[in-house]
């Protein structure tokens, strides 16, 4: 499923809100350099001052939305009013998130691929950059909590979360 670019766009500003949510659930406030040991990050703004690179990463994450329900039997939908949206169990939020992690891994290292004809290793060191069974807790979380959130991502654009008729 192809989104047109003004479905795209509200679906990425919706994932930020919904990142953005979470962060500050957690006490996190806005900060001009990230610091977690501070509660403080830098993308806790609003979607239209992210620079494009943040934005374009918000377009990555729902542009693959689709193929992540599918996986799993789901599919979204425009909403009707008051319609509920399917909740996902422990098993498919693990399965949604280890897809989303390796989704952002190859996004991640394409990006570093297309930079230059060598790859920096400096801009590819990140500490999440490794297979799913070898990431941290805290970043398994983080992916968990990003595919959580999908149904109010895609609430905020006007659709909703469903189980496919088999």
């Amino acid at each position: 499923m192809g989104f047109e670019k003004q479905q795209l766009e509200k679906l990425a500003e919706a994932a930020h809100e919904v990142f953005c949510d979470g962060l500050r659930a957690k006490g996190y406030r806005y900060g001009p350099v990230t610091r977690d040991r501070d509660k403080e990050h830098s993308s806790l703004k609003p979607y239209s001052k992210l620079a494009e690179e943040e934005k374009q990463q918000n377009r990555n994450n729902v542009q693959d939305i689709p193929r992540k329900l599918a996986s799993i039997g789901y599919a979204m939908r425009l909403c009707c009013r008051n319609e509920p949206t399917a909740e996902f169990s422990k098993d498919e939020v693990d399965n949604l998130a280890k897809m989303e992690h390796d989704r952002w891994m190859q996004q991640k290292l394409a990006a570093t691929a297309r930079r230059g004809k060598t790859i920096d290793q400096a801009k590819t060191r990140h500490k999440d950059l490794v297979p799913w069974d070898q990431l941290s807790q805290g970043g398994q979380d983080k992916d968990r909590a990003l595919v959580k959130g999908i149904p109010s991502i895609l609430a905020k654009a006007g659709y909703t979360v469903v189980k496919r008729s088999k």
